[in-house]
């Protein structure tokens, strides 16, 4: 009996691990994806529609373009996050991917 009820708690265990893994990765890739979206050059740009983006090329965050929806609060926040070392070797990685292709 005591083998069943050990069973079940490392079920348990390992489907809340694989949740909380599986939150984790979404939300990198959401980061990922906010970090090389390009800002849209339609439409007229109002105080609250412009956005911050990150720019590959100067590897900085700027506002710019007409943003449907704020993807950073802050330019700090922004950096912060798309010049984190893990997402600049990501980039790194697919660019040398793109080229040798």
């Amino acid at each position: 009996m005591a083998n069943h009820s050990q069973l079940r708690i490392t079920i348990g265990f390992c489907v809340i691990l694989a949740i909380i893994l599986d939150q984790q990765f979404t939300a990198e890739a959401l980061v990922r994806d906010a970090c090389q979206m390009e800002p849209s050059t339609n439409g007229v740009c109002g105080p609250t529609t412009v956005g911050i983006f990150y720019d590959p090329e100067t590897q900085r965050c700027q506002y710019r373009g007409c943003g449907n929806r704020k993807l950073f609060r802050t330019l700090e926040d922004c950096e912060k996050i798309c010049n984190n070392p893990r997402h600049v070797k990501r980039r790194n990685q697919a660019k040398a991917n793109e080229t040798s292709h």
